[in-house]
């Protein structure tokens, strides 16, 4: 018996530093692979690109709309999922077990597609406001955000959620969401979408996506093994010891 849970524990922490080294792989790739403030190109770059950054609003990349406000008396056990931030896990998204549903009659606002970008606008903790993640895995016409949350729909998904996970995100979000002593915290979104980014070119544009879309695959899957493998153990450990 010890010698099977050790093989769990060592699994375990086994997928748990591979995510952890791919997280600290990822933060520094996203300092090094966006241009920092006053510069027009990124430190790092991959072969054969050497064109100089255009600035332009963040608007050119991504539109943004509101979600879905519904009532108490609009929720069913089946119907329209309703995306919050629950959502959001990590970089992650995630279909959660306790999602809402509400009666189809009252949606009156696009579907979620696979591609958009879920954003946490407004959150009683104002550290959740402006989490984000590209919503994977959801049928057609079968979800929407939530009226706390804002969903971008992009051209470019895997580029823009990488841009939206770079340090001027960052210090937008501290240095422009309401918020605090109790008051519940808001993404403003039009200053969102009139801040200048730098954008490359189209090419660069998906290398840059494409790397940071599969090192967010594999961040998902350690982070999936691990908590299957605290699943199994943890159902092991109650038929080892009834």
């Amino acid at each position: 018996v010890s010698t099977c849970i050790r093989m769990f524990d060592h699994l375990i922490t086994l997928h748990q530093r591979k995510e952890e080294e791919l997280q600290k792989l990822k933060k520094g790739l996203l300092q090094k692979m966006f241009p920092k403030d006053g510069e027009s190109v990124p430190e790092v770059r991959f072969p054969n690109f050497t064109n100089t950054w255009e600035q332009r609003e963040l608007t050119c990349l991504i539109r943004l709309e509101r979600g879905l406000t519904y009532k108490p008396e609009d929720i069913r056990e089946d119907g329209i999922r309703v995306l919050r931030s629950s959502n959001i896990v990590g970089d992650s998204f995630i279909l959660a077990y306790d999602d809402v549903f509400v009666d189809p009659r009252v949606v009156n606002i696009p579907f979620s597609e696979d591609g958009d970008i879920l954003i946490t606008a407004a959150n009683g903790s104002s550290k959740l406001v402006g989490k984000h993640a590209l919503i994977k895995g959801v049928k057609p016409e079968t979800t929407v955000p939530g009226g706390f949350m804002f969903v971008g729909k992009t051209e470019y998904p895997d580029f823009v959620n990488a841009l939206l996970s770079a340090p001027w995100y960052s210090r937008f979000i501290a240095k422009s969401t309401a918020g605090g002593n109790g008051a519940i915290g808001n993404l403003n979104k039009n200053s969102l979408m009139k801040t200048l980014i730098f954008k490359p070119s189209l090419s660069e544009m998906d290398c840059i996506g494409y790397m940071f879309s599969m090192i967010d695959s594999l961040i998902t899957l350690h982070h999936r093994k691990t908590e299957e493998l605290k699943k199994l153990k943890k159902a092991l450990l109650q038929q080892m010891f009834v």
